[in-house]
């Protein structure tokens, strides 16, 4: 879902929402409103937020665009289609996504791990 897209990329980039909505031009409350899937931003807005983090409205969107693949055998670059699974954040539950985040943004990425495993044991 968009609103989960746009929380994600919220809280990867360790951006408050208050920034964000100043960004957009917009209220707080607005904003919220977004992040909580209570209202679906306009075109405006979504190109506002894919521009505010770099990437295209489809990336933003959660379409993975195709890679150029490097192949020795011909020296050449050819576009081919890769695994999306492989590179979408958007492929993942909220929990998977979450929890790559919390170790994206942990600065003892053992400790998280560690828990990890832990839990997975029981």
């Amino acid at each position: 879902m968009l609103c989960h897209r746009i929380k994600q990329f919220r809280e990867y980039n360790k951006l408050e929402k208050d920034q964000i909505a100043e960004a957009l031009g917009i209220d707080v409350a607005l904003y919220n409103d977004y992040e909580n899937g209570r209202q679906f931003p306009s075109i405006d807005i979504i190109e506002k937020l894919a521009r505010c983090y770099k990437v295209s409205t489809d990336e933003f969107r959660g379409h993975t665009p195709l890679l150029s693949v490097y192949t020795k055998e011909n020296d050449i670059f050819l576009d081919e289609p890769v695994d999306e699974t492989l590179l979408k954040m958007s492929d993942l539950s909220w929990d998977e996504a979450n929890l790559i985040l919390l170790y994206r943004n942990a600065t003892d990425k053992e400790q998280i791990l560690k828990i990890i495993f832990d839990e997975s044991e029981k």
